[in-house]
């Protein structure tokens, strides 16, 4: 894109060249330096937002910006992590590298909560084969004393299941 804007040059790969052609106008060059220009999509909503003009980075300072973000801002998650930098930076594959650079910090995998732990699943326990064998039991505390000066409720159930076949 920046050789097309300053020197309009285009690579001579068909399909390169058309993108580069559609999205031309959404980069303008300043001070030496690219920028993309993001335009709100709904036109209600032109008038209030601001255009936004983010820096294209290069991939070899792209590591660098995430690693300094990240981690003086205390070691982003991914989503803040990606929020935070595409306020101000603009790159094709930003979001998943955010992503790749968050689960390959080496603090982030020792502090944070992992949520994707899985708990062993229960195994049920074979229902009695005949009468009398199994009960269950519990309490109940009452909100209001009864007539009886009650304050409880002592439950018992028989556990034996029958099955129809």
């Amino acid at each position: 894109m920046y050789r097309y804007l300053t020197r309009e040059e285009l690579t001579g790969h068909s399909r390169t060249d058309k993108t580069t052609l559609i999205m031309a106008d959404r980069y303008i060059i300043e001070t030496g330096l690219l920028y993309r220009i993001d335009v709100p999509r709904q036109k209600r909503l032109r008038d209030l937002k601001p255009v936004i003009t983010r820096l294209c980075m290069l991939k070899r300072f792209r590591h660098e910006i995430l690693a300094y973000v990240h981690n003086s801002c205390g070691h982003y998650a991914a989503q803040a992590l990606f929020h935070t930098l595409a306020a101000r930076y603009y790159w094709k594959r930003l979001f998943s590298d955010a992503v790749a650079y968050c689960t390959t910090c080496s603090s982030c995998q020792k502090t944070k909560i992992n949520y994707s732990h899985r708990y062993v699943p229960l195994h049920p326990l074979p229902g009695p084969d005949e009468l009398g064998k199994r009960f269950s039991m519990d309490h109940k505390i009452l909100t209001r004393t009864t007539k009886l000066r009650n304050t409880a409720v002592l439950v018992i159930v028989e556990c034996f299941q029958t099955s129809y076949t």
